[in-house]
């Protein structure tokens, strides 16, 4: 949530997090009344918070998505030493560690990714489970399959949706979970090219704000709902 000067609260998708700002866009239709240098305050709800924790803060970039559909706001924190220490310590190493934040696709979308082994020599087929401008989460269906993951030189192949284009992007394989009767495999994008991570991020964040802004919209949307059947005054 950003609160601004003149007290109104506006819902927000969460795109990165660190101990000195967030990364958070709207949709282009609802830009926020603010311009670089605003005054703002972060507001973080969460049942393990408890009461809401507000950070002081200011806008320091904004930046439309290269679709135009969404607005970015990069947010610096002013000092908050003080409430940063208050918290449980799995709290604050949320904001001591940069977290890549990663998405769902949508309960009605089925994303294929193809995980290229060792060059061309084998293509293995999966589900996007998630993905963030760092990583991406996939799940496979057959154990051959997942073995297969623990060869050094993996690319992933995948088109996201409202988009036209495919990128392979080469990743490395952090952990294979069986769950049930399939496997998930979470994977760190390894590109170190600048050229290539420029483009990586532009591809990626237009979907990770898109959902996010979605995913905003529909929390927002159950909490007027929820205040409607049960008021708290």
């Amino acid at each position: 949530m950003i609160c601004l000067d003149d007290g109104t609260d506006n819902t927000v998708g969460l795109i990165d997090i660190s101990a000195g700002g967030v990364a958070v866009a709207v949709s282009a239709d609802s830009p926020l009344s603010v311009a670089n240098g605003d005054k703002v305050t972060v507001k973080f709800e969460s049942d393990r918070l408890g009461t809401p924790l507000q950070i002081s803060s200011h806008i320091r970039r904004i930046k439309f998505s290269s679709d135009k559909k969404s607005i970015m706001y990069g947010v610096l924190f002013d000092t908050w030493t003080d409430k940063r220490l208050n918290l449980t310590p799995k709290l604050r190493s949320l904001f001591n560690e940069r977290e890549a934040v990663r998405v769902e696709p949508r309960e009605d979308e089925e994303i294929d990714v193809h995980l290229v082994v060792n060059g061309e020599e084998r293509i293995v087929r999966g589900l996007l489970r998630d993905i963030s401008v760092s990583g991406v989460g996939v799940w496979l269906n057959d154990d051959e399959d997942s073995k297969a993951c623990t060869d050094p030189q993996i690319s992933v192949d995948l088109t996201l949706p409202d988009d036209t284009s495919n990128v392979r992007l080469a990743v490395e394989v952090r952990y294979v979970q069986e769950v049930g009767d399939r496997s998930r495999v979470g994977m760190r994008f390894a590109d170190n090219d600048p050229k290539i991570e420029r483009a990586q991020y532009k591809y990626i964040t237009n979907y990770v704000m898109t959902r996010q802004i979605e995913i905003a919209r529909i929390d927002a949307e159950r909490r007027r709902a929820m205040e409607s059947h049960y008021p708290t005054r």
